[in-house]
């Protein structure tokens, strides 16, 4: 089973539950950047894929999807390091940037386009960094996931979390025409179900049996310690010579 996976994306928890429960089924973890999920989906490249819902991103149509949510990313926002939201330790409050002019990754260089229209994952990736040197050079600010902008942040640009804001809803989505068992049970992992839950669909693997037992053999009870009381004689009778 192939997973498409993003930026900020950590399925190594759920990956590690699976191959312990189902060592007899492949998992495989692809990287790719935010556009394109639902097209990957379709051309059959990945069986299930990470969404990370953003402005402008489509939401899957649920009668070709099905769509889980898993978490809420928060946003962040990148500046300049000469800008004073650089003076912010760790976080800062939506409306003390409000009025400030922001970088929309959309409009810069090649990805400049009709809103309408689904940007390739390379425009993308081409436009957020373009978004980048102009927030450096001090011209606005970028909003952006904040595992975005971890992953495209450059020495003279500072990442502050904003509050205030809603986040990015993040989801697992996959084809309802291929949907499996083997997907609804990657889901049920990642939802927390447990080993032992009853609504899992998969059986899961044999346990290993102790070194040298054989089939159908019951375990060997051990022998009786010297001095035991199995080998000691009845209480109030003597030894007979």
């Amino acid at each position: 089973m192939r997973i498409g996976a993003m930026a900020g994306a950590a399925p190594d928890k759920w990956m590690r539950r699976w191959r312990q429960r189902y060592p007899d089924i492949p998992l495989e973890v692809h990287y790719y950047d935010d556009a394109g999920v639902l097209e990957r989906l379709t051309a059959g490249t990945v069986d299930i894929t990470y969404l990370r819902s953003r402005p402008g991103t489509p939401a899957p149509d649920k009668d070709t999807f099905h769509a889980v949510q898993i978490y809420t990313e928060e946003p962040a926002v990148c500046a300049s390091r000469d800008h004073w939201v650089a003076a912010a330790e760790n976080s800062v409050d939506w409306v003390e940037i409000a009025d400030e002019p922001f970088i929309d990754p959309s409009q810069m260089g090649v990805a400049a386009h009709d809103p309408h229209t689904a940007l390739t994952g390379a425009d993308l990736a081409a436009a957020e960094r373009t978004a980048m040197e102009v927030a450096a050079a001090g011209a606005g600010l970028v909003v952006v996931p904040n595992s975005v902008a971890r992953a495209v942040s450059r020495k003279d640009v500072v990442v502050r979390t904003v509050a205030g804001q809603p986040g990015y809803p993040v989801s697992l989505v996959w084809l309802r025409e291929r949907d499996s068992e083997e997907i609804q049970e990657f889901i049920g992992i990642a939802r927390g179900r447990k080993e032992s839950s009853g609504r899992s669909q998969l059986a899961p693997k044999q346990r290993a049996k102790p070194a040298g037992a054989r089939a159908g053999s019951s375990p060997r009870q051990p022998r009786p310690k010297p001095g035991s009381p199995r080998g000691r004689p009845p209480r109030g009778r003597r030894r007979l010579r």
